[in-house]
């Protein structure tokens, strides 16, 4: 699959997205990764349906996406992205990273995430940062959450995790993951896209910096592919604790166990709140088109947080 970075507005019967990568499939027909601007949802089109508009990337200032890209543009490079979001009522934005593993999906998690919400009757929207190597290497497990999300009780939005995600045991965080020598930017984001749609996820507009570890470069070339980083508040195995608004960061690739049992420990005791229907997992996508104007960093973003041990996250 030749997929390249294509950053343009296009039109189909008056109908306007942003053009954010082509690519053609076995039979050589054309296709799109669309993007919503006002929403910042995605969807595959045929390139033969959408002509572009001619216009620059400056028709979309206006719009939730011209708005975050040029926020997270003119902060240079600030906690791997997004970390923050306003949210009307009482809940967090759920992320849960798949970082390459030899460890099976940890299934416990996302069936106690059913099982505590299970009084709503509607998909529970849940952030899957998916990284290349985790899909290449789990593929029952994709095709269990796939099921999760054709039985309608998940709404996931996959995540750009980055193709390899190499990680190097001893190695300083700062020279490590995307810092590692012969690191190609572009190759990690295109490579975890072409991952996705081989096995039937819509790559989203996000992306996650492995380990959470960037710079300006790196997060200036991420920028450059279209894509808006996130990054948490709330990582919870460095004890971070969440806050309504924050992104919550667990990984679901069996490496850190202790961040899915903060988790867990979490929807215990917000219990009586989730059943009353006062507190809540919210769309990334949602919360962000919502609310464009306002701040997405946490008033404590300066913090430094503690560090722990890294396995392969």
């Amino acid at each position: 699959m030749n997929l390249r970075v294509d950053l343009r507005e296009v039109d189909s019967s008056g109908t306007r997205r942003l053009c954010l990568r082509r690519f053609e499939d076995s039979t050589g027909t054309g296709w799109m990764l669309l993007c919503d601007p006002h929403h910042l949802e995605t969807q595959l089109g045929k390139a033969h349906d959408w002509k572009p508009t001619g216009r620059s990337l400056v028709a979309f200032d206006s719009s939730a996406w011209g708005h975050l890209h040029g926020q997270e543009a003119r902060s240079g490079w600030k906690d791997a992205g997004i970390r923050h979001v306003p949210v009307p009522e009482k809940g967090i934005v759920l992320s849960v990273d798949l970082c390459p593993s030899h460890k099976p999906l940890d299934r416990t998690l996302v069936r106690s995430l059913l099982d505590a919400f299970r009084r709503e009757g509607k998909p529970i929207p849940v952030s899957f940062a998916l990284s290349g190597g985790w899909i290449r290497t789990h593929g029952d497990d994709l095709a269990w959450l796939q099921g999760q999300v054709d039985s309608d009780r998940i709404d996931p939005t996959w995540v750009n995790h980055t193709n390899l995600h190499r990680y190097r045991k001893g190695v300083p965080d700062r020279k490590n993951f995307l810092f590692l020598p012969g690191t190609d930017i572009l190759s990690e984001v295109l490579g975890a896209e072409i991952e996705m749609l081989r096995h039937g996820c819509v790559p989203s507009v996000f992306f996650r910096f492995p380990g959470l570890m960037d710079d300006s470069t790196l997060f200036a070339q991420v920028l450059a592919t279209g894509l808006l980083p996130i990054g948490s508040d709330a990582w919870l195995a460095k004890h971070q604790n969440p806050k309504s608004g924050s992104i919550v960061l667990i990984h679901g690739n069996g490496n850190e166990p202790v961040g899915v049992h903060d988790f867990l420990k979490l929807l215990k005791t917000e219990r009586p709140e989730i059943r009353t229907g006062h507190w809540h997992i919210e769309d990334l996508s949602e919360e962000l088109d919502e609310f464009p104007d306002s701040p997405w960093v946490a008033p404590d973003a300066k913090k430094p947080a503690p560090q722990v041990r890294h396995r392969d996250n």
